[in-house]
């Protein structure tokens, strides 16, 4: 084999070496996402599973970090923090940061019997990924939905929309 002839094996192992890590990295950003995304809506149901079962009314706080209880100034009346919901929305060795925009106030109230009060929109978005995941959490019992954010997160002071949040679609 002559020395062109290796030089150019050597780049084409190189290349074909290096697209797995290239698509790999936006492939782990969305997984990020997606699984964040699950820990949200399981946050959700966690609080409300914990309402119902102590059959009391109670509130919890979402924060980019996760669910925890509400500051003793967020919390109203007589209300009293989900017990047990310390809950973060991702893995501490995950790489980049989540970011979390939402509508949703910042004390969400459930039930005694584990409805929620609140409806909103929460989006996750990565900063290198170029889709967003949301979950709307509608009215008067507290369904809630995970879709893909069709529109660019608005700017300050920009509203949230639920009509953007188009559920994930199959394909097939």
């Amino acid at each position: 084999m002559s020395l062109i002839e290796q030089l150019t094996v050597v780049s084409l192992v190189g290349i074909l070496a290096s697209i797995p890590i290239v698509t790999g990295g936006s492939d782990r950003h969305q997984l990020q996402l997606d699984a964040s995304a699950r820990r949200l809506q399981s946050g959700l149901d966690r609080a409300r599973s914990i309402a119902r079962r102590e059959q009391t009314a109670c509130g919890v706080s979402l924060s980019e970090e996760g669910f925890a209880a509400p500051d003793e100034g967020g919390l109203l009346g007589s209300l009293p923090a989900c017990p047990g919901l310390g809950m973060a929305l991702q893995e501490a060795f995950e790489q980049g940061p989540i970011e979390l925009s939402t509508n949703l106030p910042p004390v969400l109230r459930f039930t005694a019997n584990g409805l929620l009060l609140d409806g909103g929109i929460a989006v996750l978005s990565h900063q290198h990924s170029a889709k967003a995941r949301c979950l709307v959490v509608s009215l008067p019992l507290g369904v809630s939905r995970i879709g893909f954010y069709q529109a660019p997160l608005p700017s300050d002071g920009g509203r949230l929309r639920s009509s953007r949040c188009l559920p994930d679609v199959a394909s097939g």
